[in-house]
C-alpha cells in the first residue's frame, strides 16, 4: 500500500506540472478570469469561456482537464467616467488524471477602481467545493492489498481563493492565491494534503500603423514545491480578426497558439510540443477553447483593454 500510495502521489505531482496540484492551460492568456477571480466583470459585459486540453495523448490515464467560465459586470450603467463597480463570476473545472479526478464549483465577486481613464485596480475572492475522488479499479498493487477496495473514494472540500488586478492602457499585471484552504486528504495520507498555489501574470501591448497588435504575455506558477513554473508567449494580433503565436513553458513544451474572432464569438486551438522526459517521440498535448462576448468588437484599444486580447 505505501508503494502505492507513493506511485499516485508522485503522478499528480509530476501530471500537474512541476508539482502543482491544480490543472494548467496552454490557452491561460485566452481565459484570465479563470486564473485570477479580480478580473470577475472588468470587461462590463457578459463573457462566456469554456476550454478543453488533453495533455500527453497517447498515454493512458494521461491528464484531461475542461474548464467552464461566466463573468459579467453587476450593473451596467455607471455614475461617472471614473466610477468604480461590482462583478461576479463562476468556474465550474474538472480534471482527471489516472486514477484521481476532481471536480470544482466557484463563485468569484470582484471590485474594480478606475484610477483614471486608462488605469484600475481590481481586487477578488473566490469560494467554492471541490470534489477529490480516487477510483481503486484503475489502481494495483504489486501485493494484494484489501485496503485498495476499502477507502474511501471521494472526499468533498472547501475552496477559496484571492486575487488582484492592475492595468493601464498597454500593460496589466495581477497576482492570486488558491487553496487557500489548505484540505487535508485525511483518507488519503497523514500528511498529504492541497497546498497554496501562487500565480503571478503581467503583458503588455505594442501597437503597429497597419492595426496590427504584438502582445507580450507572462505566467509564473509558484507551486509548494519543485521549481517554478514560467509560461511566455507572443501573440501576433491581426486587426482584431485573428493570432497567432508561440510559447514556451520551461523544461517542459513549446507552445503553437491560434485564435480566431467570428463576430461576437472566437475559437482557439494550441498544441504542445513535448520536451520534456514524457515526450516520448509523439506525446504532445492538444487544446481547444470557446469563447462568447456580449462586447461589440471595435478598434482594439476600445474593446480590448484590459485583457488585450
Amino acid at each position: 500500500m505505501k508503494y502505492l500510495l507513493t506511485l499516485i502521489i508522485s503522478f499528480l505531482m509530476v501530471s500537474a506540472s512541476w508539482s502543482q496540484q491544480i490543472a494548467q492551460y496552454s490557452q491561460w492568456s485566452f481565459n484570465q478570469f479563470a486564473i485570477n477571480p479580480a478580473l470577475a466583470g472588468v470587461k462590463r459585459c457578459l463573457d462566456v469561456r469554456t476550454a478543453y486540453r488533453t495533455q500527453w495523448l497517447g498515454i493512458e490515464g494521461a491528464p484531461q482537464s475542461g474548464l467552464f467560465t461566466i463573468n459579467a459586470p453587476l450593473s451596467k450603467k455607471r455614475k461617472r467616467l471614473n466610477s468604480s463597480f461590482h462583478g461576479l463570476g463562476g468556474k465550474i473545472e474538472r480534471d482527471a488524471f489516472g486514477s484521481f479526478n476532481n471536480f470544482s464549483v466557484t463563485v468569484a465577486y470582484a471590485m474594480h477602481f478606475p484610477i483614471d481613464r486608462d488605469q484600475r485596480l481590481s481586487f477578488g475572492i473566490s469560494g467554492g467545493i471541490q470534489q477529490f475522488g480516487f477510483d481503486q479499479t484503475q489502481s494495483t498493487t504489486i501485493d494484494p492489498d484489501p485496503a485498495v477496495t476499502q477507502s474511501g473514494n471521494s472526499f468533498l472540500f472547501p475552496l477559496l481563493g484571492l486575487g488582484a488586478w492592475y492595468n493601464s492602457e498597454n500593460f496589466y499585471a495581477g497576482a492570486s492565491i488558491d487553496q487557500l484552504a489548505k484540505n487535508q486528504w485525511d483518507e488519503i495520507g497523514f500528511a498529504s494534503r492541497f497546498r497554496l498555489h501562487t500565480k503571478l501574470q503581467a503583458g503588455t501591448r505594442f501597437s503597429f500603423e497597419n492595426g496590427n497588435t504584438l502582445l507580450p504575455g507572462l505566467l509564473l506558477r509558484i507551486p509548494p514545491a519543485g521549481p517554478l513554473s514560467v509560461d511566455i508567449n507572443a501573440m501576433l494580433d491581426f486587426q482584431n480578426n485573428f493570432m497567432v503565436g508561440l510559447g514556451y513553458r520551461n523544461k517542459d513544451a513549446f507552445i503553437a497558439l491560434f485564435k480566431v474572432n467570428i463576430q461576437q464569438f472566437s475559437v482557439g486551438y494550441s498544441f504542445d510540443f513535448i520536451t520534456s522526459a514524457m515526450r516520448g517521440g509523439q506525446f504532445h498535448t492538444h487544446e481547444l477553447s470557446l469563447h462568447y462576448t456580449g462586447c461589440r468588437r471595435g478598434p482594439r484599444s476600445k474593446s480590448a483593454c484590459p485583457l488585450f486580447e
